[in-house]
């Protein structure tokens, strides 16, 4: 991930050049690598005086995307979040024999579901493929391993609270 890091980084670098994207589909980040490419992109070009109105536009971009992913759980997100998530998915997976593919880890990250529904939503043909166990086990190790904004977190404890208050 790393050098994948490094390369986005480089392409940022050019881009006075003209760029051509070649395969748009090869390369995924997760929202929380995303913020963290943009902030570094912000802190480069607010040190560049050089052809100050292509940087203001730029600059505009960034930090629309920035507010943007910081109000997300990509805010609240650092990289052991993602890599405690990732080794806890891994070994459900490997546990159910239930197979995720890297979209599918990368969406729940991303997102942070809540709620089944949200699962039915995010993982092609969940229906068929998990049990409803296993749902709310995916959405255990969710919400153990990715810390949610504050309106997330608030929402799964009031859910939480009155499941308690039916039974």
């Amino acid at each position: 991930q790393t050098c994948l890091i490094h390369f986005i980084k480089r392409i940022f670098q050019r881009l006075d050049q003209r760029m051509e994207i070649l395969s748009a589909g090869e390369i995924r980040l997760s929202n929380l690598e995303a913020l963290t490419i943009l902030r570094e992109v912000k802190e480069d070009h607010t040190k560049k005086k050089a052809n100050k109105r292509k940087n203001d536009r730029l600059l505009t971009l960034v930090l629309e995307s920035i507010k943007y992913l910081e109000e997300s759980p990509a805010g609240q997100q650092e990289e052991s979040n993602i890599k405690d998530f990732v080794s806890n998915m891994q070994q459900f997976c490997q546990d159910e024999n239930c197979f995720l593919t890297k979209q599918e880890f990368l969406q729940l990250v991303n997102i942070r579901p809540s709620k089944p529904v949200d699962i039915q939503l995010l993982i092609k043909e969940s229906q068929d493929r998990l049990s409803e166990e296993q749902v709310d086990k995916i959405l255990e190790i969710v919400g153990c391993s990715i810390p949610g904004t504050e309106e997330e977190e608030e929402g799964e404890e009031e859910g939480g609270e009155e499941e308690q208050e039916e039974e």
